[in-house]
């Protein structure tokens, strides 16, 4: 007999020094310095060009009546448009896809007349259709990306938001778009129809 004691068995010793070296880790990580604290700035927005910002590939254009093509502008210069609607029926090719399901794609348009640049970074946009002014649910489709970033004097950006909208609630559509809370929403009503 050996005076050694038991051992534990290995299993063991290797779940231990696995969990005294994720501890060790997870303690890593530059303690009392002077960025202690700080965390590091989100990444900056998808970068893609905007004609591929606001591509729908396989999206069919919808007609509107003039509610929904009016622009908004506002004493200070600044208008708000949609310049094209679209639709794409699902047709469930993928995970989470549901067939049947259509997705209504608004491309917006923001242009700025006045004399400072106009921040997008709080753009809100919100649908609601039917007699009852159901809200549609935002949804997203192929790269169609939101409004981000600033958009200095005498210049404009676009960007693409879709909507579950069943077509049976093409007949009273409503968009709004809030961007600041200087500026009153922006509305546009109307009724869509392939």
């Amino acid at each position: 007999m050996s005076d050694r004691g038991t051992r534990p068995p290995k299993r063991l010793v290797a779940t231990g020094a696995t969990l005294a070296l994720a501890l060790a880790l997870a303690g890593c990580g530059g303690g009392g310095g002077k960025s202690a604290g700080k965390q590091n700035p989100p990444p900056p927005p998808s970068t893609q060009p905007e004609s591929a910002a606001n591509a729908a590939p396989g999206a069919l254009d919808l007609k509107s009546s003039t509610g929904l093509r009016k622009p908004v502008t506002y004493n200070d210069k600044i208008t708000v448009k949609i310049g094209g609607i679209r639709y794409v029926k699902n047709k469930a090719d993928g995970p989470g896809q549901i067939a049947g399901r259509v997705v209504t794609i608004f491309t917006l348009s923001f242009t700025n007349g006045s004399a400072k640049p106009l921040d997008l970074n709080q753009v809100r946009v919100v649908a609601k259709y039917g007699p009852r002014r159901a809200e549609a649910k935002p949804t997203s489709y192929a790269n169609i990306n939101d409004f981000y970033g600033t958009v200095p004097p005498g210049q404009g950006k676009k960007a693409s938001y879709a909507f579950e909208i069943p077509p049976a609630g093409y007949k009273s559509v409503v968009l709004g778009v809030k961007f600041d809370a200087q500026h009153k929403a922006a509305l546009f009503a109307g009724a869509l129809r392939p």
